[in-house]
C-alpha cells in the first residue's frame, strides 16, 4: 500500500532477519555451545589464532581437535571451509563439519544446520520441520539464536503447529540474552498486540535495545515510532537521527521515511535534493511507497525534474491498483 509516512517497518522472515549467512552468523556468536572437552584450552588458542588470521597455526590444531571429537573445533572448521579462511571454499566439508558438530550436541552447529534447512541451501532440501527440530535442540541448551529462530517458527506455524504464546515465551528468552532480532520481533508483538497486550511503550523499549546494538531494522522502527509518537514522545528530529542510521544501513523503509522528512522539512531542513536521493534509494530497494511518491514527483515536477516517461516507468513497477493517481499525502 502506498504511504508517504510509514508508521511500521515490515519484518523479513527470521531466516533472513537473523541469519542471512549461516557461517557469518556462526562467526559472530561464539559463546553458546562451547566445547566441553578437556582440551578446551587448545580450542581457545586455535580460535585466537583464527581471529588473528593466523590460519597456518590454527587449522592444523583445529583439525586434530575435530578428529578427537571436539565439537567446537568442528564448528570452527565449518566456518573456515564455508568462508575460505585459510583453505579453499568447500561447502561439502563445511556441511559435514556442521553435521558432526550438531550430532555432538553443539548448539552453534545445530543452529547453523537449521538455517541451511530453513533456506534450502548448500544442497539441503528446504525443510522447516527439520529446521525447527534443530533450533529446539539449540534452544533447549539456552542458545539465544536457537530460541529466537524457533520462536519465529512457532509464530508463523512453520514446521511446528502455530503457537503465538510459545513464540512470545521464546522471543522473551532470546531478548533477555540480548539477541537483537529477538528484541525486535518481541517489540513488534507488543506494538501490535500479538500474543501479548498491546504496549507501545514496551515495544519502544525493546526496539531501542536492539537499535543501540546497531540492528538496522530496529533503528528504522525507532524512526517510525518517533515520527508517529507511538510509545515515545513525538520528535521528528530524533526520528530523522534514527532513520539516517537505518537508511545508511540500506533499510529501504527508513530511506523512504527519511526522504519524506527531507521533502516535508520535518525534523530536518527541507531539501529536495536529499529527498530525491533517499527516495530513489528506497525505490531501488523495492519500497512501493517511495516508488509511488517518486512517480508523482516526476509527473508533477514538484521536487524532481518533470519527466512523464520516468513517472510511467516507476508506476509500471507498482501493483495495477496503484498505478494511477497521485501518491497519498
Amino acid at each position: 500500500m502506498s504511504r508517504p509516512l510509514p508508521r511500521t517497518v515490515p519484518r523479513a522472515p527470521l531466516s533472513r532477519l537473523v541469519l542471512p549467512v549461516v557461517l557469518a552468523a556462526l562467526l559472530a556468536f561464539g559463546g553458546t555451545g562451547a566445547a566441553r572437552a578437556d582440551n578446551a584450552a587448545d580450542l581457545a588458542m586455535a580460535r585466537l589464532a583464527m581471529a588473528k588470521q593466523d590460519y597456518a597455526a590454527a587449522l592444523p590444531k583445529l583439525t586434530a581437535l575435530a578428529q578427537q571429537g571436539n565439537a567446537g573445533a568442528m564448528v570452527e572448521l565449518a566456518k573456515a571451509y564455508g568462508l575460505g579462511l585459510g583453505v579453499p571454499v568447500d561447502k561439502d566439508k563445511a556441511l559435514a563439519y556442521l553435521r558432526q558438530g550438531s550430532d555432538k550436541g553443539n548448539a552453534q552447529a545445530q543452529v547453523g544446520l537449521a538455517v541451511l534447512y530453513d533456506q534450502g541451501s548448500n544442497g539441503l532440501p528446504k525443510d522447516p520441520v527439520e529446521a525447527a527440530r534443530l533450533y529446539k535442540l539449540a534452544a533447549d541448551q539456552g542458545n539465544a539464536r536457537g530460541q529466537v529462530s524457533l520462536a519465529w517458527h512457532y509464530e508463523n506455524g512453520s514446521g511446528v503447529p502455530k503457537d503465538v504464546a510459545e513464540a512470545v515465551r521464546l522471543y522473551t528468552l532470546g531478548a533477555r540474552q540480548g539477541d537483537a532480532a529477538g528484541q525486535t520481533n518481541l517489540a513488534w508483538m507488543y506494538q501490535n498486540g500479538t500474543g501479548v497486550p498491546r504496549n507501545p511503550t514496551e515495544a519502544a523499549r525493546l526496539y531501542k535495545q536492539a537499535a543501540n546494538q546497531g540492528f538496522v531494522r530496529a533503528q528504522g522502527q525507532m524512526g517510525a515510532l518517533y515520527l508517529a509518537g507511538l510509545g515515545v514522545t513525538k520528535d521528528p528530529v530524533e526520528a530523522a537521527r534514527w532513520n539516517m542510521l537505518a537508511a545508511d544501513g540500506n533499510w529501504a523503509p527508513a530511506q523512504f521515511a527519511l526522504g519524506f522528512q527531507y521533502r516535508q522539512g520535518e525534523g530536518v531542513p527541507r531539501d529536495d535534493a536529499q529527498a530525491l536521493r533517499w527516495l530513489r534509494k528506497a525505490a531501488d530497494g523495492g519500497e512501493q511507497g517511495a516508488i509511488a511518491l517518486l512517480a508523482q514527483m516526476y509527473e508533477s515536477g514538484d521536487g524532481a525534474p518533470k519527466n512523464p516517461a520516468e513517472a510511467a516507468r516507476l508506476r509500471a513497477k507498482l501493483p495495477p491498483e496503484q498505478r494511477t493517481g497521485p501518491a497519498p499525502r
